[in-house]
Order: C-alpha cells, then structure tokens, then sequence
C-alpha cells in the first residue's frame, strides 16, 4: 500500500511542476465497490470467519486507501473530491453515476481504486479511455493475463 501513495503522489506532484498551479488540478477518487455486497471481496483472515463484517473486505480496504489518499492530496493543495466516504451497500454506485459524478466536478484526473490481490496475482490495472488528438503513435494492445 505504502508503495502505491508513493506512486500516486510522485506521480500527480511531477505533473503538477508542469501546471499553473496545483489548485487547478482537480482529482476525483473513487474507492471501488461499497458494503458488503456481491461485488466485493472478503478474505478470511484469522481471527475472522468468511463474512465477518470486522474481517478484510475489499471495499473497506479501498475506503481506508481512497480517504487516506485524498486527505494527502489535499494538504499537498490539490482540489479533489471522492465518490464515498462511509461503507454501506448504498455508496456501491454503479459506474455510470461514478462517471457522471466525475464530468461534473471536472476533474483533470479520475482514480478509481481497488484491491486485486485475492488469490495467487497481485498487480496493477491501468485503464486508458482515448489518446491525444493528433497522437499518430499506434499504441500496443495490452492483454491481461486470465
């Protein structure tokens, strides 16, 4: 976890030397999934059985990194706003809200935030969604492993 606010934050500060100021840069974070619901994963970690709510879940996880995030990313003077603050099957948005409530805050950068290391992989997912007009470059397609 300690690595990925590094990276995040190497990251946003290098782009923010090249803005006019980092109050211009709006981030907008979305801590993935929300309760308990079917969506989300629980990982039996002792003391607790499978589906102990005082137990790892996903969404918990996602929460604690996404609020922890923000709050960095504001006392390093970014304008931000995050799509749930507590944990109930109620904040576990659809994405096409989570979108829609990102193009209204206007943010210049969208983080969505999950925990995917439930089994044997532990890895990173990037998601692209267009290039820049006029980028010629044929970028390779990616193919995840299954």
């Amino acid at each position: 976890m300690k690595k990925f606010f590094t990276l995040c934050i190497c990251s946003l500060l290098c782009i923010a030397l090249f803005a006019e100021g980092r109050d211009s840069i709006r981030i907008y974070i979305n801590p993935g999934h929300g309760g308990y619901g079917s969506d989300d994963r629980n990982m039996v970690v002792p003391p607790f059985t499978s589906g102990d709510t005082l137990g790892f879940w996903e969404s918990w996880s996602n929460l604690d990194k996404g609020l922890m995030l923000k709050k960095m990313l504001d006392d390093a003077g970014f304008t931000t706003a995050i799509s749930r603050v507590q944990n109930r099957e109620a904040d576990d948005l659809v994405l096409s809200q989570i979108v829609r409530m990102n193009n209204e805050f206007g943010s210049t950068f969208f983080l969505s935030i999950h925990s995917n290391a439930g089994g044997t992989a532990n890895y990173v997912l990037e998601l692209y969604a267009g290039k820049t007009p006029g980028d010629t470059y044929n970028y390779p397609t990616a193919h995840p492993c299954s």
